[in-house]
């Protein structure tokens, strides 16, 4: 009937365009070059596999792969729009609040 399988994508629930304009409006009245974006990221050594596949009508797809979760290690990063990236930390496993607040005082500021 003309469908196709996709993936689903994924919106927050607590979206609020309304808020979402403010904010805009708000963080606007900077320059670029005053704003500062900080982002997180995690690795750690799990086997990933493919989420999609094929089977026949009633049968499921099924795949067996080692399960492997060790080492977590994650990133934090600081950048400027005119400089690129400013400050960076890797620490093993997740930041803490305490871990982001020092990076922000050692690091950053």
């Amino acid at each position: 009937a003309g469908l196709n399988v996709k993936h689903v994508q994924k919106l927050a629930s607590e979206r609020n365009p309304l808020k979402r304009a403010a904010f805009i409006r708000r963080i606007s009245q900077y320059p670029a070059h005053y704003l500062i974006t900080l982002d997180e990221v995690s690795k750690d050594n799990r086997t990933y596999a493919r989420m999609w596949g094929r089977a026949r009508r009633g049968e499921r797809v099924e795949k067996h792969h080692p399960f492997v979760r060790k080492e977590r290690f994650s990133v934090l990063g600081a950048m400027a729009l005119d400089e690129g990236f400013i400050a960076t930390q890797v620490v093993e496993g997740s930041f803490t609040r305490e871990l982001f607040l020092e990076f922000l005082h050692d690091d950053l500021v």
